[in-house]
């Protein structure tokens, strides 16, 4: 029992702080209540790095993969929190924070699931808090549009996973992931590819992969910048750790052959590298744009999972995460502070902005470029360890020449995607400010400041990481 508390831990000191702000709120103790949350995700962060390896029971398994998106979705969580305390008053607090905690508690219960039943409360969690973040702008037609399309597409891809889910327990008998693919290797009926394709949706759902993509750019649009750095970060980081675990466990190769699952991931990410780039440059709204970024950038970490089980192909998909969270929630927050109304971030409304807040305006060009993949930083490092791991397969195995096609979409979809991001920078700096727009601005809150700085720092040190890769390699192969 013990041991289950330690291997637990950071779970279970999360969900102490989420309780914690809902009784201050209950209390009207809500200036408290960011302080509660940021400490008690800073306790859970250290728990997450002093926690043991081990399972509990066949539900939830604490791996290589669950050991490193435990500390970046806790840290994700600390900076989204410092970022909204600044942003948000008080009276907003204790709400704000719960949801952010549960969305983070959610997105660790399912990045450790190894069980069907945990995996679908840990979705579910994730999914219902992001409901109520697309839609917190009260008063606002767009924001209450963004949730309303988040909670059709998201009950949607949620009946669907558990329709598939039913199918794979009638079929298999077993819930736990491991248990799944021993029965399925004896048995191969033809329906198992059909409910383990249809259980995956609401993992593809969450990464916004083509076809499951629909809702992203409406709801990243309307919502607040910092609820789509939350909902579009957070869920990525589970959803590779728990579809790595299940592509290892539940789909034995006697089942489906290597060689199709990679064919299969590498056709999700060359529809979602070519679909977003095209639209991203007919965007004229900076968040939507993020949107379509997102999407393609989901479909480059699934063409490094395509490279499986080449050993350099999870590292790729895991310094990719780590090079895309920072840089999202920094080009995110930067939005939020040059946006002149808030929610507005139409490239019209942006224009001149740069000028009122010129650092700001700086720290949004060096995550823009980061998304873009401009060498030094960490998204050029990103795309070059896929875009190696998917030719280096490619070419040394003639049935898995796919991977070569998925290779030259990625180079493709980043010179497309580099105009859409650089249509925000001309915005941003190089059009003039209306003329009824006044220049005085008040000065940037710490807190925003410090998350910033962190976002920009942690692009360019990745960036020069060189040693990334293998340090990410030992980590996840020792």
């Amino acid at each position: 029992m013990s041991e289950t508390l330690m291997i637990l831990a950071p779970e279970l000191i999360l969900t102490a702080t989420l309780l914690a702000v809902l009784l201050s709120d209950a209390a009207r103790w809500r200036s408290f209540a960011y302080l509660l949350a940021l400490s008690g995700t800073l306790c859970a962060l250290l728990a997450s790095a002093l926690a043991p390896r081990g399972t509990v029971g066949d539900q939830l398994a604490i791996d290589a993969w669950a050991a490193l998106a435990r500390p970046a979705i806790l840290l994700s969580a600390v900076l989204l929190l410092m970022a909204a305390r600044s942003l948000h008053d008080d009276d907003d607090g204790p709400a704000w924070a719960a949801l952010l905690l549960a969305l983070a508690l959610g997105a660790l219960v399912t990045a450790a699931s190894a069980h069907l039943l945990p995996l679908w409360l840990g979705l579910e969690l994730m999914s219902l808090s992001g409901y109520a973040l697309a839609g917190w702008r009260a008063g606002s037609r767009r924001s209450a549009e963004a949730g309303m399309k988040y909670v059709l597409f998201g009950g949607a891809a949620s009946a669907l996973s558990l329709y598939g889910m039913s199918h794979l327990y009638g079929l298999a008998g077993r819930l736990d992931f491991a248990g799944i693919g021993a029965m399925l290797a004896v048995d191969q009926p033809l329906p198992v590819t059909a409910a383990l394709l249809i259980a995956s949706v609401g993992l593809a759902y969450k990464l916004t992969l083509v076809p499951f993509h629909y809702y992203a750019p409406d709801v990243y649009q309307g919502a607040p910048p910092l609820a789509v750095a939350s909902v579009g970060t957070l869920p990525k980081i589970a959803a590779i750790a728990v579809l790595v675990r299940a592509l290892s466990s539940a789909v034995p190769e006697s089942l489906v052959s290597p060689a199709s699952v990679s064919g299969l991931l590498a056709l999700l990410a060359t529809a979602s590298l070519l679909v977003a780039a095209l639209t991203a440059v007919v965007a004229r709204d900076a968040q939507r744009i993020i949107a379509y970024s997102a999407i393609a950038h989901a479909g480059s970490m699934v063409l490094a999972l395509a490279a499986r089980p080449h050993s350099s192909a999870t590292a790729a998909a895991a310094f990719y995460l780590a090079a895309y969270v920072p840089a999202t929630i920094g080009a995110l927050l930067a939005l939020a502070l040059l946006a002149p109304t808030a929610g507005r971030t139409a490239l019209v409304e942006l224009a001149g902005s740069g000028q009122r807040r010129p650092w700001t305006g700086v720290a949004l060009v060096v995550c823009l470029a980061s998304l873009a993949g401009l060498p030094p930083l960490a998204g050029f490092l990103a795309k070059w360890g896929v875009l190696r791991a998917a030719l280096e397969v490619g070419l040394g195995a003639p049935e898995r020449s796919v991977l070569l096609w998925a290779a030259g979409a990625l180079l493709l979809s980043t010179a497309i995607s580099a105009w859409a991001y650089l249509l925000i920078i001309r915005a941003v700096f190089f059009q003039p400010a209306p003329a009824q727009q006044t220049t005085a601005t008040p000065p940037l809150p710490p807190g925003v400041a410090a998350v910033l700085a962190l976002c920009v720092a942690a692009t360019l040190a990745l960036g020069l990481w060189l040693s990334g890769f293998a340090v990410l390699l030992h980590s996840l192969h020792p």
